[in-house]
């Protein structure tokens, strides 16, 4: 790879992870107040069968392009083709291609699953839902940012797991440009564990497409764990086309395989299998792995989550099934700071994240809250 096509795709990518992160930044989500009567679907197998799909042509395209290489009469150039056929990264780039743009990726995934089809899979139950209060409460009313929150991603359930579907725009925009960074490094001589502290470092805290910056902090106000998360999360999908990973504490082949030349799937994807399941978990809910909200916005936040305590900790201890134990909550959201041992961006700060067991259960015993300032 030459230094101007380096210099050239590194800008590419630099544009389009601004402009995810702009679009992710202002679609933030509210995952604590979720519908007591309304049942949500579980869409866990169409996301499923979706990347299944995806997958599926992404191996036929890079297949397409190495039958294409095949027939270079010059060997080197035959070679030199080949070789960046096989390399991971080409399969990357051909899934991603799949996939609408950043900015409206989220937003077309919530009007599939709004349509009449939805509607007809699963019927007397809703695939989505919204609220806009809380994020655009909390912010003072001078602060222009509180504007972005109009723009709030919707609220799904698959496997189980309630999110934002901002988050798929993390799992697959930034987790690709996480490997893409990872790749990167690792091809100038750095250690796994080497590269992939950078990469943390880079999209967490350094310049302006962090977290830190642009990608949260400085856009809305609100340091995401989640994204950070998933961001961590998607980059494991990708690493997984081609390696073995861990996930949830199971060891998962590679998603894809060489046959000879050429690239097929691996036996276990295939819709309905469940092999997606794994890279979902409850790190992708804001209100089980809760944000940093910044200093000005703390006592909206935290007036909100008091005032609305009761219907909260009833969704996620009747419908959802979990404990009503304080401590299980902020237990959980320390757990939930790694994935599987691995460290991802998380702010670390616990004393100054409100979880629904400090800061939503006290309100209904009439306990007095102590302000995570």
């Amino acid at each position: 790879m030459n230094k101007s096509y380096s210099l050239s795709r590194g800008l590419k990518r630099g544009l389009l992870a601004l402009l995810c992160g702009l679009n992710a930044a202002a679609h933030e989500t509210d995952n604590f107040f979720l519908p007591l009567e309304t049942e949500l679907a579980d869409v866990g197998e169409f996301l499923e069968a979706v990347h299944t799909s995806a997958l599926e042509t992404a191996v036929a395209r890079v297949n397409q392009d190495i039958e294409t290489a095949l027939k270079l009469r010059n060997e080197s150039a035959r070679l030199s083709r080949l070789q960046g056929l096989h390399d991971p990264q080409a399969l990357v780039d051909a899934f991603m291609n799949q996939f609408g743009h950043p900015m409206f990726e989220d937003s077309q995934f919530e009007s599939s699953l709004n349509g009449d089809w939805a509607k007809r899979q699963f019927p007397g139950r809703a695939a989505t839902h919204q609220d806009l209060k809380m994020n655009f409460s909390a912010h003072v009313p001078l602060d222009l940012r509180r504007w972005m929150m109009l723009t709030q991603s919707r609220t799904v359930k698959a496997y189980g797991v309630y999110f934002g579907t901002d988050k798929l725009v993390h799992f697959h925009r930034l987790g690709a440009d996480y490997f893409a960074m990872f790749h990167s490094l690792k091809t100038r001589g750095l250690t796994d564990e080497v590269a992939y502290r950078q990469v943390i470092r880079h999209f967490a805290e350094d310049g302006i497409l962090s977290e830190q910056a642009l990608f949260g902090t400085m856009s809305t106000g609100v340091y995401s764990n989640a994204d950070l998360a998933v961001n961590h999360l998607g980059f494991k999908f990708f690493r997984n086309f081609t390696e073995n990973v861990v996930l949830k504490g199971q060891p998962h082949e590679p998603l894809l395989a060489r046959s000879g030349l050429f690239w097929r799937l691996n036996r276990q994807v295939r819709p309905r299998s469940g092999w997606f399941a794994a890279f979902i978990s409850d790190h992708w809910n804001e209100a089980l792995n809760p944000n940093l909200y910044q200093s000005s916005m703390r006592p909206g936040i935290r007036k909100m989550l008091q005032s609305r305590a009761s219907s909260i900790v009833e969704f996620y201890t009747r419908k959802d099934g979990r404990p009503d134990d304080p401590a299980y909550f902020d237990r959980l959201a320390r757990e939930l700071s790694t994935c599987d041992g691995e460290p991802y961006g998380h702010s670390g700060r616990f004393d100054e994240v409100m979880t629904i067991g400090n800061t939503c259960i006290p309100a209904l015993g009439g306990a007095e809250i102590v302000p995570a300032e």
